[in-house]
C-alpha cells in the first residue's frame, strides 16, 4: 500500500473545518494551518508529532520498515474579553456545537477524501490559555492520521 498523501488530506481537513466553523450561528471564518494568534475567534490546525499508527497498536514494525502515524492538533479559540455569564455561556454553547460539527464532518469522511487509510479523532477538550497576555478559551482535538512507512536498514 502507498503512503498517505498528507498534504492532500490537510486540504480536505481544512475544508471540513471551514464548513464546521461556518455552521455556527455566529460563524468562525478564520480557519488556517498554523498556531493560534492574538486575534478574534479562530480555528487552527498544525502538526503535533509522530504517534503509533491508527488502530495498529505496538505492531508497527513490518518486514523492512516501521509504520509511524502522524498527529495533527486542531484548536479553536475564543477571546475571553470578560467573565460575564452571558459571554461565558455563549462561548460554552459554541464550543459544544463546534465539537459536534467537527466530529460529524471528520468521522463522516474518515479517509479525508481518500488520502489516508484511517484516522482517529480524539475527544474535544476545553482549556483556558493566555496568548500574548490575552485570555482565550480553547477547544482542542488530537487527530491521528494513517501511517507513513519508513524503511529500516537491514
Amino acid at each position: 500500500m502507498a503512503n498517505p498523501d498528507i498534504p492532500a488530506a490537510l486540504v480536505v481537513l481544512q475544508a471540513h473545518l471551514v464548513a464546521a466553523g461556518a455552521a455556527l450561528t455566529d460563524d468562525i471564518l478564520d480557519v488556517d494551518r498554523g498556531l493560534l494568534a492574538t486575534r478574534g475567534r479562530q480555528i487552527r490546525y498544525y502538526w503535533g508529532g509522530e504517534v503509533e499508527p491508527v488502530r495498529m497498536g505496538p505492531a508497527h514494525r513490518v518486514l523492512n520498515g516501521e509504520l509511524v502515524g502522524q498527529r495533527f492538533i486542531i484548536a479553536a479559540a475564543w477571546p475571553l474579553t470578560d467573565l460575564t455569564e452571558a459571554n461565558v455561556t455563549a462561548i460554552d454553547v459554541e464550543m459544544q456545537l463546534l465539537a459536534g460539527e467537527v466530529r460529524t464532518r471528520i468521522q463522516g469522511d474518515s479517509t479525508l477524501g481518500g488520502n489516508v487509510t484511517d484516522l482517529d479523532l480524539q475527544y474535544a477538550e476545553p482549556d483556558l490559555i493566555v496568548i500574548a497576555g490575552a485570555r482565550h478559551v480553547v477547544l482542542r482535538w488530537d487527530l491521528d492520521l494513517a501511517y507513513i512507512e519508513y524503511a529500516v536498514a537491514q
